[in-house]
């Protein structure tokens, strides 16, 4: 008996993998059908609205007369369709389920944007959806359809702002963009927060012509304008940029700031020979690894002493800005991780050079200005929080 069931289940898959590409067809094909029936049925029902009234019906009320139909072909997720939209005699009927010159279905327009924002150029978005669906778009269409993130990314940037942070990170990142002149390299200038409560989130960018203490105070300026006052501001950290540096003087002169020490220790090793960078970076990560401000002078000092007679400029750097360097030491001990460093805000980046990497080049500003703003609007949606240390709870940390 098991041999036999064995054999018919056997025979069973064998069956369904012959029939069920002919099965699947037979089914898309009948709900392409059953799909233009309703849009038909519902044009109808539009037209009647409009007409204030149906087929060969007399009122009072009547306002128009029906005058044919014409055939219009939509894209949708099932394939093309064929759909008979009807005409008025007066030439007033607008649909409202099918809008004129629209030729591809509103739940496609979501999909589209998504591939354009997840890295799929505009040409290739066509021929991925023709193989998907059945229903190819123009280059064109996708740069259309793209532009609608404008109006979102205009109220995003005039938005008010909650001023809640306790911890602000600033930081900027180069993206590749077409000019009249060919291709150059143009800051994003970003602006990352962490809360009370630790949750953490972008505030807001600005793709900058440089990044000079003008662009950065113009962005600050507005983040200020729109109610990011710093009342419960505790640190903002920034890397060794001069004019990002003035900027925050301006804005919040009174706030602390804290020098990234990621970039701290990258010029420092820079400064040093090969035969000496890995003894100098570890001296030198005994700093911030100290528990207390004094701990941490304590530190420089020996570091002082053991390494300027031979790297003199290593330590140097180190020395002219110490005390921006050691200053999330005043924080507790379960944030300081957070804010010692820029690292918070590489991972945005790193998600936005990924998106850029299929593109090579931004065909202009405003492309990468709706590409950010995606970018960040996902970052923000995932809800990050800061990862306390073990003997610290959430609350305490933040």
């Amino acid at each position: 008996m098991s041999r036999t069931l064995i054999a018919l289940f056997g025979d069973y898959r064998s069956a369904m993998r012959q029939y069920k590409p002919l099965v699947c067809d037979e089914l898309a094909e009948r709900g392409r059908q059953l799909t233009e029936r309703l849009l038909r049925e519902v044009l109808e029902l539009e037209m009647d609205e409009h007409c204030r009234a149906t087929w060969h019906e007399r009122r009072p009320e009547r306002r128009d007369w029906r005058n044919g139909s014409y055939r219009r072909r939509v894209r949708t997720r099932l394939g093309p369709l064929t759909i008979e939209v009807p005409r008025s005699r007066g030439g007033g009927f607008r649909s409202v389920l099918l809008p004129r010159f629209r030729q591809v279905a509103p739940e496609l327009d979501e999909g589209i944007r998504g591939l354009y924002l997840k890295g799929v150029s505009t040409r290739q978005v066509g021929a991925l959806l023709a193989v998907l669906c059945g229903a190819s778009v123009s280059a064109s269409t996708v740069s259309r359809l793209t532009r609608a993130l404008d109006g979102e990314l205009k109220r995003f940037e005039q938005r008010p702002i909650e001023d809640r942070y306790r911890f602000l990170v600033l930081d900027g990142v180069y993206l590749p963009i077409k000019q009249a002149q060919g291709a150059a390299r143009r800051p994003l200038l970003v602006a990352y927060g962490i809360d009370e409560a630790g949750r953490r989130e972008v505030i807001d960018f600005r793709l900058a012509p440089t990044e000079s203490e003008a662009a950065w105070t113009a962005l600050l300026t507005s983040l200020w304008e729109r109610g990011l006052k710093g009342k419960g501001l505790a640190l903002v950290v920034t890397d060794g940029a001069p004019g990002l540096r003035r900027a925050v003087e301006t804005v919040w002169p009174f706030v602390a700031r804290q020098r990234c020490w990621a970039h701290m220790m990258r010029n420092v090793v820079g400064a040093c020979p090969k035969r000496l960078a890995t003894e100098v970076a570890k001296a030198a990560r005994q700093i911030y690894l100290a528990s207390t401000r004094r701990e941490a002078l304590n530190k420089f000092k020996a570091f002082k002493r053991r390494f300027e007679p031979q790297v003199p400029r290593a330590v140097a750097k180190i020395e002219r800005t110490l005390d921006e360097l050691v200053a999330f030491l005043s924080c507790e001990p379960g944030v300081r991780r957070a804010v010692r460093t820029t690292n918070a805000i590489e991972r945005l980046f790193v998600e936005l050079r990924r998106r850029l990497r299929p593109m090579g080049c931004l065909p202009n500003a405003a492309a990468g200005r709706r590409i950010a703003y995606a970018v960040c609007c996902a970052y923000n949606g995932r809800r990050h929080r800061l990862k306390p240390s073990r003997n610290t709870t959430l609350a305490q940390a933040a």
